[in-house]
């Protein structure tokens, strides 16, 4: 009887997933009239990215313009502005977080965004989820072993020393030969690290010809059992080669207005990069703007450097990862609206995670560490100083390791003083291109 009961449990789990599947696949919706895209004004005739993102992350309402400085480094121009309450009346700034949060209108996400030093955290904090907790794909995030760069792109070894410029560790990735930039082989982990901006325009430009063409892609581009509201990562290998695919490499540019007036291939308005003349001192890197003292201290991280904050567009810098997510959520609402709503699919385990599991990377010490367009303090000084109210965990507070759930990489920060090993030496374990199956889990780490 013992035997026959467990059998029968076996068997009704098995039809209870057969039926599991069948229902999330019978709920894509292959003649869907596909929704058109909001157009950017004076942008090319790109989506407006802003409007986008606001669906799927609504941010709270503010009382004003988004606070700015006169220069980078600077003094306050335009101040920050107030949350309001569902009156317009301001909240108190000196009000608790709690507090604020419960009486704040609109969404849960800051409209005015500078740093991404709370990315990961709760969103009350002013981040927004980081590319591990969008489920990017091409993120190839270090693992949380409380060395320098923990949760970024870049692999630093396990006992690096604290002022070591995180931007001088590898990526996982192959670059291809001859320093020609921009572009990655497509070897042992696949296409590898390859930069959010270069998959949001493959989609884009996929999603614009089908609603041109009248094409479905909803079958193709879902699997909810496998992927929820996320595209197909084997779909994402497809178009991210369709459109910068070149013999075995993937070549792309730079998401920015080109010399001659036009847009790149990857152009993305909400990156903000280089805008002059903030960065008329080539003190900035890519979207990040650092003062003339950060970028002459030659250790810091671009990265902890704040977006843009001068001028119109301050607090306006967005992710691409969150535009991609954005995007992604508008297509699964319309081809799986019994499954995918119109904000972003936080998830079986929701979000955020506790500090103490978030995918936040562990930060350095800023200037006035209370104010979100602060620079890194000179000199260098990482990691931040934790005390007891820090909402910012780092090495101190998680110890060895940080258990947060998301996929990376081992390999590179296992190699102790060999941090200038390339990938394509380092006897990885192959991954297939379009699946990314993972043959051994002493090169990538799953946290589950």
């Amino acid at each position: 009887m013992k035997t026959f009961f467990l059998i029968l449990l076996a068997e009704m789990k098995t039809f209870f997933l057969i039926l599991l599947a069948v229902t999330a696949s019978s709920s894509i919706d292959a003649a869907v009239e596909l929704p058109s895209l909001p157009i950017g004004s004076d942008d090319f005739g790109e989506p407006d990215w802003m409007a986008i993102i606001e669906r799927a992350f609504p941010p709270w309402e503010i009382d004003g313009p988004c606070g700015s400085l006169v220069s980078v480094g600077g003094e306050v121009d335009v101040p920050m502005p107030s949350r309001i309450d569902g009156d317009g009346n301001p909240i108190d700034d000196q009000d608790d977080t709690t507090s604020k949060v419960s009486r704040q209108a609109g969404g849960k996400w800051n409209p005015c965004y500078y740093t991404k030093r709370f990315a990961g955290l709760d969103p009350s904090f002013g981040g927004y989820p980081t590319p591990i907790d969008t489920r990017y794909p091409y993120e190839y995030a270090a693992p949380f072993f409380g060395q320098p760069g923990d949760g970024s792109t870049h692999h630093c070894p396990i006992g690096s020393p604290p002022d070591i410029n995180i931007a001088d560790c590898p990526k996982v990735n192959t670059p291809c030969p001859d320093g020609k930039n921009d572009c990655v082989v497509i070897g042992e982990y696949g296409i590898g690290h390859i930069p959010p901006f270069v998959a949001l325009a493959a989609v884009k430009n996929e999603y614009l010809d089908a609603l041109a063409n009248g094409k479905d892609i909803c079958s193709k581009w879902f699997d909810y059992k496998s992927y929820r509201c996320d595209i197909k990562k084997n779909m994402l290998d497809e178009l991210v080669y369709k459109y910068f695919g070149v013999d075995n490499t993937i070549q792309f540019e730079p998401p920015i207005v080109k010399e001659d007036g036009t847009p790149s291939s990857t152009y993305y308005k909400l990156e903000f990069a280089g805008e002059s003349p903030a960065c008329d001192d080539g003190n900035c890197y890519g979207p990040h703007y650092c003062s003339t003292e950060v970028t002459n201290d030659g250790s810091v991280w671009g990265d902890y450097c704040p977006y843009v904050h001068t001028g119109e567009n301050a607090g306006k810098y967005r992710h691409p990862h969150i535009a991609l997510a954005a995007l992604q959520q508008l297509v699964a609402n319309a081809c799986m609206p019994s499954l995918c709503g119109k904000e972003w699919d936080e998830g079986p385990d929701g979000y955020p995670p506790k500090p103490t599991e978030s995918t936040s990377i562990t930060w350095c010490e800023m200037e006035d560490n209370e104010d979100p367009i602060s620079q890194p303090k000179v000199p260098y000084s990482w990691p931040i100083m934790e005390t007891d109210e820090s909402i910012l965990p780092g090495p101190f507070s998680y110890g060895a390791f940080k258990p947060a759930k998301g996929f990376y990489v081992n390999e590179l920060v296992l190699q102790g003083d060999n941090k200038e090993k390339p990938c394509e030496d380092s006897g990885a374990t192959a991954m297939n291109v379009a699946n990314v199956m993972v043959a051994s889990a002493a090169a990538v780490l799953f946290v589950l």
